[in-house]
């Protein structure tokens, strides 16, 4: 019955993160969806990875091993394993990230004709607490993604649609997939969000990345200037503020209350209300890395 059923091509990079990958790669393993396989790029890695994934998973039909002798990065693991896809569709999964059961069956029962790509609602771990992102059903269109990445950062799509789009642009630093999904609206269409939670961010252990980073920065100038042609003045003027909300520079009222022309007005405020009381948000943030242990810790 299963070969009735689309094909599902999962692909997902790792480096030097057998164990995380084992629980992601597990994950996949346990989906109630029949019909998919596994493409696991190891991008280079210096440890024993490569030789433990062999063993492991070698023998297993629902999963393809491949491997980059030198690291290329996330993204070009990714293009390798696009191109190495026999499914219909294609989506992704981070080796620190978990899948839940039903992530492969709920994302193709939402596929309807006419979406260029589908994605859900997810839930960001933090360490000790979780928080749910963009759980509500909706359909975008590029205006409104190129005010504000609303879509998940993995979506399930066609192969064919990410072929002909030549897959993720490795020069890019970071926005990765925002970059792929603009350009996948842009060229098919508008994109499907359930609010259905099926996947799962781990970020306890990025608890020290810094989002305002010069690269990331930088990463964000080459995204807009790429996409510039198809931005319209309030789009420039949103992703100005997400530059801004990136520094964490602070955010007075007058600059508030200008800026509501331009809609994101409740995303606004909560920046705003965060500088105001950076204290109260940093010991929020503290509690939901690392609980009331390991804040007194």
């Amino acid at each position: 019955m299963s070969q009735h059923l689309p094909l599902i091509s999962v692909y997902m990079p790792t480096h030097n993160r057998k164990q995380m990958a084992v629980t992601a790669i597990d994950s996949v393993l346990a989906q109630d969806y029949p019909h998919f396989e596994l493409i696991v790029v190891d991008d280079g890695s210096t440890d024993d990875s490569w030789s433990f994934l062999q063993q492991r998973y070698g023998q297993n039909p629902k999963i393809r091993l491949l491997r980059h002798e030198q690291s290329q990065g996330a993204c070009a693991a990714r293009n390798t394993a696009i191109a190495a896809a026999q499914g219909d569709f294609v989506t992704g999964l981070d080796d620190d990230d978990v899948f839940y059961p039903d992530r492969l069956s709920s994302l193709m029962a939402a596929f309807q004709p006419g979406d260029s790509m589908v994605c859900s609602g997810y839930l960001w771990h933090y360490g000790m607490t979780t928080k749910r992102r963009f759980d509500s059903d909706a359909i975008i269109a590029l205006d409104e993604l190129l005010d504000l990445h609303t879509l998940s950062n993995q979506a399930l799509v066609p192969t064919e649609s990410m072929r002909a789009l030549g897959g993720f642009d490795t020069s890019l630093a970071a926005f990765q997939d925002y970059d792929m999904w603009v350009r996948v609206v842009a060229r098919f269409g508008p994109a499907r969000r359930i609010g259905h939670i099926s996947y799962q961010v781990n970020a306890g252990h990025e608890a020290g990345r810094i989002t305002g980073s010069p690269k990331r920065l930088q990463a964000h100038d080459d995204f807009v200037a790429k996409h510039r042609a198809l931005m319209s003045g309030r789009n420039l003027q949103n992703q100005a503020f997400y530059r801004y909300s990136m520094q964490q520079l602070p955010m007075t009222f007058s600059q508030l209350w200008r800026s509501r022309r331009y809609g994101l007005t409740r995303l606004k405020l909560r920046y705003y209300l965060k500088q105001k009381f950076s204290w109260l948000s940093q010991l929020r943030l503290k509690l939901m890395q690392k609980g009331w242990r390991g804040f007194f810790g």
